[in-house]
């Protein structure tokens, strides 16, 4: 009996969805309003605003850290919940958190010139409009 062979079809071609398309140097929309996960139980409409500071001694004053690299974790598992970077000014917005949930928040120099820092725990908050 002969062997059949067929193509395999294309990233989303079993589902009819045509593979979205890679764009280079484009910066990616905002969403218009955050989603809940079904995967989990509480709602993961949280968020956490805060701040990426530098303290280069301990008689430093403590400077905003620009571009540093943040990873949001459970504190229970320490799963990476989000995964972001600081503005110019080291604030970061992490979104999509479960609501009540403790997480640990660790700051990455992405220069490599100083030791990456956790800080918390912190509590994910319910998004307010």
């Amino acid at each position: 009996m002969p062997v059949l062979l067929a193509a395999v079809p294309h990233p989303g071609g079993v589902l009819g969805v045509p593979p979205a398309r890679f764009r280079p140097g484009g910066l990616l929309e905002k969403p218009g309003r955050l989603q809940q996960d079904y995967r989990y139980s509480k709602s993961t409409l949280g968020v956490i605003r805060d701040r990426v500071m530098l303290k280069a001694s301990a008689t430093a004053p403590e400077v905003p850290l620009r571009n540093a690299r943040v990873w949001v974790q459970r504190l229970v598992d320490g799963y990476k919940a989000w995964e972001g970077f600081s503005d110019a000014l080291g604030y970061y917005k992490a979104t999509g958190l479960e609501v009540g949930v403790t997480y640990v928040i660790t700051g990455i120099d992405t220069s490599g010139e100083h030791k990456s820092t956790a800080a918390g725990p912190v509590v994910a908050q319910k998004v307010t409009p």
